[in-house]
């Protein structure tokens, strides 16, 4: 029986007066969040509960950044730290599960090369292997509990014993006033970045990404004090924005990810995969171009989005 994949519940901040109150609750969700599906990923190798794991550390570090004050340095330091290099394992392991059903997917684009195409698959899914067994090594190796525990124990501490002057005014400061602030700073350096996208490499795109991300989060975490209405509505423009810089980065890794496979495969296969390969390089620049226009559509559209006092709930 397939175990259900556990996300992060709906945060409902409307009993949180002040920002300690918020950051604490996300807290104890984002934690709650990542210590199940580390369990289960322990039990099982759950494939599913290892991707939570890695959107559950980003979610985790947006939101060291959004209360950075209120952590203790020590703390913000080490659990980013630690967070970022597992986030960049897992990211490697997404790249591949996501080449492996899209650019590489079981069709093979020619006819009469089919056993070429099943030996670059064949490859591909080494390479795969390869990576989840270094993950697997790495979460259940002791690593990743030290980091999680160490954040555990700051978190259940009395934060104020950490906190200078700055810390313990937003500690007691009232929330709605901070969740604004925190969505229109994020909705600002996301215009920012995302400003002349067309002269931006496919690294800053991907950089561009995951300020929408951050964006996202924002409005999750704060979504219990914002109307509904308005809230879909930053929704609806983020995700699009997100889905269309995915894509740009999907088609990018998978070439990537094509150029090192090539390095692998028999000699006799070559000259047939080169081929195979100019069929997909070939699909990907029509997608490419099209997702590109679609994110500038789209962040002309967040450039008139904010949410305003009137917007909350």
């Amino acid at each position: 029986m397939k175990m259900e994949v556990y996300k992060l519940p709906e945060l409902n901040l409307t009993r949180a007066d002040t920002v300690g109150d918020a950051a604490q609750q996300i807290f104890k969700e984002c934690a709650a969040h990542l210590h199940i599906n580390f369990e289960r990923f322990h039990e099982t190798q759950d494939e599913a509960s290892l991707m939570q794991i890695r959107i559950g550390m980003r979610r985790t570090r947006v939101a060291m950044q959004i209360f950075r004050p209120l952590v203790a340095p020590e703390t913000l330091k080490r659990t980013i730290r630690e967070f970022r290099y597992f986030g960049s394992l897992l990211g490697d392991a997404r790249d591949m599960d996501v080449f492996l059903s899209g650019m590489l997917d079981e069709t093979c684009p020619q006819e009469k090369m089919e056993a070429d195409y099943a030996h670059l698959r064949y490859y591909a899914y080494l390479m795969r292997d390869d990576e989840y067994q270094v993950i697997e090594q790495e979460l259940t190796g002791g690593r990743f509990e030290k980091a999680f525990k160490n954040f555990e124990k700051w978190r259940q501490s009395d934060w104020k014993k950490h906190l200078g002057r700055s810390g313990m005014k937003l500690l007691d400061s009232p929330l709605k006033p901070f969740a604004l602030e925190v969505i229109e700073h994020g909705r600002m350096n996301l215009l920012h970045k995302g400003a002349f996208i067309e002269e931006r490499s496919t690294e800053e795109l991907h950089k561009v990404r995951k300020y929408v991300k951050r964006c996202r989060y924002h409005l999750r975490f704060f979504s219990s004090l914002i109307q509904p209405e308005k809230l879909n509505e930053g929704y609806d423009v983020l995700v699009a924005m997100q889905d269309t810089l995915g894509h740009v980065n999907d088609m990018k890794e998978g070439m990537q990810i094509l150029s090192r496979l090539i390095a692998d495969v028999n000699a006799e296969h070559v000259s047939n995969i080169l081929q195979l390969m100019s069929v997909k390089i070939s699909e990907a620049s029509g997608s490419v171009a099209d997702n590109l226009h679609e994110f500038q559509k789209n962040w002309h559209r967040y450039e008139d989005y904010t949410v305003a006092e009137k917007d909350l709930i």
